[in-house]
């Protein structure tokens, strides 16, 4: 009688050890999560994806997302890894946001590497939500000037019709006039080929020495003037859209034109902190505007030595052009001669 109730005592004493086993055993198990620091972005918005990973033994290696898994709305600016332990890591991405809708990061993949065997593990989605600047559509539209209503005959219409009649009357006896005398053509004039380098550097040196920066302190036009001058450069030299381009096409075109890799360089630095100013409202200092000037005197240092010869090639087709229409320009003027 002793033994059996020392057994059934004995019993749930087991279970409850199990059940915290298994509770403890719970706690440790591997996971990983992921979350932003902002839940609503602006276009250009600068902003971080933080991952953290929680492990249940040591692996031999730990592969966390790179670039490519990020979608072309979210720009990767630079990564941070964080080894707080063998059983704990964490990685901070720093982004900059291009959407211009509602946006769902779909889950991480993180790689894990343990005696020539990989498994993986994957954090939860994070929602974006897109944040515009604009105004309202629902915002009133009201007249910049009172609406007047006319009664009676539209005598003001009908003065208007007759003042249109008589200007499309005079300019077309005025064309007939024109037509009917023989005038000898003007030779066309051609400007002088102009160097897209020079144009760079000119306007490089109005920011510099001609725009009062410090007294204007307009930082959107002097990194708008920035931007634009090094785009102009691209569309001139290479033939690539680049003014009507976003940055991450214009990348797109700079690797598939082969463009050096130092002048992409300098040309993303520009361009990353342009876009920060007109469109994540980032109000810069003195020091960085003069800095980023600074990246653009790099970019052409380099283009001098990297260009040459496309620029050279450029000026070639360019008088080249000229003679062929200088040519067809005189033997025009023989024709009209031997027609008179």
């Amino acid at each position: 009688m002793i033994l059996r109730t020392v057994r059934i005592k004995f019993i749930p004493t087991l279970f409850t050890i199990g059940m915290l086993f298994l509770f403890l055993s719970e706690g440790i198990a591997q996971n990983s999560s992921a979350s932003s620091s902002k839940d609503s972005l602006t276009v250009g918005e600068v902003f971080n994806i933080s991952l953290k990973l929680q492990l249940d033994k040591s692996y031999d290696r730990v592969i966390f997302p790179d670039s490519t898994a990020f979608p072309p709305v979210l720009d990767l600016i630079r990564t941070q890894k964080f080894r707080v332990t063998d059983f704990a890591d964490s990685v901070l991405y720093q982004l900059q946001f291009f959407g211009n809708t509602d946006f769902t990061l779909p889950p991480l993949r993180i790689a894990l590497l343990a005696a020539g065997d990989t498994s993986f593990i994957f954090t939860n989605s994070i929602s974006l939500y897109f944040k515009t600047v604009l105004p309202s559509e629902d915002a009133e539209l009201k007249p910049l000037k009172p609406i007047f209503s006319f009664s009676g005959f539209p005598w003001a219409l009908t003065i208007i019709i007759i003042a249109l009649i008589a200007a499309a009357l005079l300019a077309y006896y005025t064309f007939k006039q024109k037509a009917n005398k023989i005038t000898e053509k003007e030779p066309p004039v051609f400007a002088p080929f102009r160097s897209p380098l020079a144009e760079l550097v000119t306007t490089l040196k109005y920011l510099k020495d001609d725009y009062d920066l410090p007294v204007t302190k307009d930082y959107k036009y002097f990194y708008s003037a920035l931007s634009d001058s090094i785009r102009t450069y691209y569309e001139e030299l290479y033939d690539i859209p680049a003014l009507e381009s976003t940055s991450r096409e214009l990348f797109r075109y700079l690797d598939a034109f082969g463009v050096d890799h130092e002048m992409i360089k300098q040309t993303r630095m520009i361009l990353n902190r342009s876009d920060m100013v007109k469109f994540a409202k980032f109000t810069p200092t003195l020091d960085d505007a003069w800095t980023c000037h600074q990246y653009a005197i790099d970019f052409i240092e380099r283009a001098k030595l990297v260009d040459a010869s496309r620029i050279s090639r450029k000026k070639s087709e360019y008088e080249l052009q000229f003679k062929q229409q200088e040519q067809k320009s005189d033997l025009d003027t023989e024709i009209e001669k031997e027609d008179k």
